[in-house]
This record gives structure tokens, C-alpha cells and sequence, in this order.
């Protein structure tokens, strides 16, 4: 049951991240998002709602990316070494009021990126 549940949420989540206004995701392809859990093992507050969580809506075109969401973000750039460990090699904070964010050129290749919203955490894959 708990599985079936994850997948359902997951599945969601993914559904949710390409269900914007379709104008509004025209700039980059959509950047798929799976919510991958807290980021600390905090219950909620009182009266948090415990609706379906939706991903952050993002694009992405060459190497910047775009925020369809008016929420701060904490993104991680990671990539992985030869023994499967991974290593943050980019870290910024995008405020409310940011759109988009340019990432540095020298980035090329596939890396996994990690955007942290309050206390919800989403993964997903990106190719530079």
C-alpha cells in the first residue's frame, strides 16, 4: 500500500510539474521534478495543510533556468565520481522575485540537480 502510494504521489507530482499554463513553460524544455521528501524529520505544524505536494514548475534552455513559481529556492548542482558519490559542484539561492538563473557555462554534461523550497526537497536530472 505504501508503495502504491508513493508511486501515485510521485506520479502526481510529475503530472503537476507539466500541468502549468502551457504560455507561460513556452521558454526551455520542462524540467521534471519528483519530490524526493523533507528535508529535515520535522512533523508539520498545526493546522499545515496536508494536501498533494506539487513540484516547482521549471525550465530549462541551454543553461539557465526558469522559475514559473514565485517561491525562494535553494538549488544544488551535483555530479557523481567514478565511485558513485555525489559532490555539489554549484549552490545558489534564487529569491521570490527571480524568474531565472544562468548557470555557469564551464558546466557541461549531465548532472542531478536538487531545488529545496521551505522544507519540501525535489530531484531531477539535467543536461548541460
Amino acid at each position: 500500500m505504501k508503495k502504491f502510494l508513493l508511486t501515485l504521489c510521485l506520479s502526481l507530482a510529475a503530472l503537476n510539474t507539466f500541468a502549468g499554463n502551457p504560455d507561460s513553460l513556452s521558454i526551455g524544455d520542462p524540467l521534471l521534478l519528483l519530490y524526493d521528501g523533507p528535508v529535515s524529520n520535522i512533523e508539520p505544524r498545526p493546522g499545515y495543510g496536508r494536501g498533494p505536494i506539487c513540484a516547482p514548475s521549471v525550465s530549462i534552455e541551454d543553461h539557465t533556468l526558469y522559475f514559473w513559481d514565485s517561491c525562494a529556492f535553494l538549488i544544488y548542482i551535483k555530479e557523481e565520481d567514478e565511485d558513485g558519490n555525489e559532490q555539489v559542484v554549484y549552490t545558489t539561492i534564487v529569491t521570490a522575485d527571480e524568474t531565472s538563473i544562468t548557470l555557469p557555462t564551464d558546466l557541461e554534461g549531465t548532472y542531478a540537480i536538487e531545488v529545496i523550497r521551505g522544507e519540501q526537497c525535489f530531484v531531477g536530472e539535467i543536461e548541460l
